[in-house]
């Protein structure tokens, strides 16, 4: 019986009265859902990577498995369309971005969490206003700033751009997940010498492993998956990314090689999907860690 629990007269266990269980009904109408929303969210997965392996002249059929197979798409669609650079170019950004968004987050959060004051929530407070501001409502000053600092048509400008507007969700979720961790460890830290960032470093940084792999892939699906920043920032296949490449791709080759072009996008996936097989021993960890303080 867990602490939860309570013992009725006739040796019932009841549970806690904030602890429910779902009924079968309910239970059984929240399976249905999940399948379905499952469903409909696999099926164009399901279409695109059975377009990728069907020949040219089964590009049309309108039946989910193919009639031809042709692994060969994957080898064409990276030739053709230029994927290595393209890959390269999104690597970079993507890395870059994960990198400053995760330690300057996780750095800010620690301060935000442990030193709070009437200015530090302020500040925290301006901050959080960033996840309100579409990138779309600023992408013109920015893309005008940019230009005078002779960043434009590079991908450090991709990566600033993608930082900054990553880092406010990050700041939220690191600050939420250090108020779990107790401060009297840090605190015994420092009375056996530590510096604060001794501290930080040696103690609290240990314990943030579910968070940081959390933002991190969060970061990494947001700015593999960016559009509008490398779109407007880089004029150029020299430096486009995938999503850039990918549609101008499209606009020329789409409609004739649809086979190739649905390669190219199976292949765009798979690192995601990589990265997310790799976090996802602390990915759920990491978000819910911080929704309850302890």
């Amino acid at each position: 019986m867990s602490s939860g629990d309570m013992l009725s007269e006739n040796g019932v266990v009841l549970r806690a009265r904030g602890e429910r269980r779902l009924g079968p009904v309910p239970r059984v109408t929240l399976s249905i859902v999940c399948i379905v929303t499952g469903c409909l969210t696999l099926i164009p997965l399901l279409w695109t990577l059975s377009l990728s392996i069907r020949s040219g002249s089964d590009v049309f059929s309108n039946q989910l498995l193919p009639h031809s197979f042709r692994p060969g798409n994957f080898i064409d669609a990276w030739n053709q369309f230029g994927l290595g650079l393209l890959f390269w170019h999104s690597a970079i950004v993507t890395v870059g971005t994960v990198v400053i968004t995760t330690a300057l987050s996780v750095m800010a959060a620690y301060g935000f969490a442990r030193y709070r004051t009437k200015v530090t929530e302020a500040i925290f407070i301006v901050i959080l206003t960033g996840l309100m501001v579409p990138p779309a409502a600023v992408i013109i000053p920015f893309f005008v700033a940019m230009v005078k600092l002779g960043l434009y048509n590079s991908l450090v400008s991709v990566v600033i751009g993608e930082s900054v507007f990553a880092i406010p969700f990050s700041l939220l979720l690191f600050r939420g997940y250090i108020d779990t961790i107790p401060v009297a460890l840090t605190d015994a830290a420092r009375t056996d010498g530590a510096s604060e960032l001794q501290a930080f470093r040696y103690v609290a940084l240990p314990l943030l492993k579910p968070a940081l792999a959390t933002v991190a892939l969060f970061t990494t699906i947001s700015t593999w998956n960016g559009f509008l920043l490398p779109l407007v920032l880089l004029n150029n296949a020299s430096t486009s990314t995938l999503t850039v490449g990918l549609t101008a791709v499209q606009s020329q080759y789409g409609a004739l090689n649809l086979q190739l072009l649905s390669a190219a996008v199976v292949l765009a996936i798979i690192p995601i999907l990589v990265v997310f097989v790799a976090a996802r021993r602390y990915y759920v960890q990491g978000l819910s860690a911080g929704a309850v303080k302890q």
